[in-house]
């Protein structure tokens, strides 16, 4: 009985694979967008580059892969970190499993803003997208102090001070996307209580808030290429693992119905 291996993946290169198509997404919408004149070239947020259409059937197509391959590497991270530790240390293995939560979490909320634009269902995607950002900083921070605790027997200390920085760096950056959308939008409210807050903003319209707008979109932007950068730093750690595929055919012929459960419990197996 002949069992169909597909060996190594190479899952040093997924991380570079989710960064080419994360990269290729935010600039592809960006671009699309302020060609067609749908968003405001200085600065919009990312989801209003892929409101409307046709740019809005890229970002979901493309968004969701990112989706899918973030948490594939979620996956894979948590999985590298168990085969190390085993049951050694079990508040790594605590924190290992509570981040791998966390990372499937910003991954779904990634998900959800793909599939549900700003306009479409504001309170959904706006949800949504403070999970994915909010739990992709704590993902990295776990991460973060992950790394540190396993230096120096499992890896090193320059890896862990760079994960450090992104996870310091993309909380100061989370804060104050949050907080300057927010006070934009107070300030326009302030001036225009009755109109809904402007989706997208625009520099041509002379919006009270937009310069706090501004700011936190930048912020959004940054913390989008932080959190690139963060997994990024994992793909030289998966140059040294292998990812397998198997196929085991449980019968000769595929009319027939399988005896046993595996290979493995074929009479005479080892």
């Amino acid at each position: 009985m002949r069992v169909l291996q597909f060996g190594l993946l190479g899952a040093g290169h997924l991380p570079v694979f989710f960064g080419t198509i994360f990269t290729f997404t935010l600039g592809v919408t960006y671009c699309f967008s302020v060609y067609r004149g749908d968003v405001d070239p200085v600065f919009p947020y990312i989801s209003a580059s892929g409101d409307h259409r046709p740019e809005s059937c890229f970002f979901s197509m493309l968004l969701n892969l990112c989706a899918f391959t973030s948490a594939l590497l979620i996956h894979l991270r948590y999985s590298l970190i168990v085969e190390l530790n085993r049951s050694y240390d079990e508040t790594l293995k605590l924190v290992n499993k509570v981040s791998f939560y966390l990372g499937l979490i910003a991954a779904f909320g990634m998900f959800i803003v793909a599939n549900f634009q700003e306009t479409a269902v504001v309170i959904i995607h706006f949800s949504a997208a403070v999970t994915c950002f909010g739990g992709s900083v704590l993902y990295m921070i776990c991460h973060s102090w992950i790394s540190h605790r396993m230096v120096p027997l499992y890896a090193s200390r320059r890896v862990a001070h760079w994960r450090t920085l992104f996870s310091v760096v993309g909380a100061i950056l989370f804060i104050t996307s949050v907080f300057f959308g927010v006070y934009a939008a107070h300030v326009f409210h302030e001036k225009f209580p009755n109109l809904p807050t402007p989706r997208p903003w625009s520099s041509k319209a002379n919006q009270p808030g937009y310069n706090f707008h501004v700011i936190s979109a930048i912020a959004e932007w940054l913390l989008a290429l932080i959190n690139m950068c963060f997994f990024l730093s994992f793909s030289r750690e998966f140059e040294k693992i292998r990812v397998e595929l198997r196929v085991q055919p449980l019968v000769t012929h595929l009319d027939h119905s399988p005896v046993w459960s595996s290979t493995e419990s074929l009479p005479g197996s080892p």
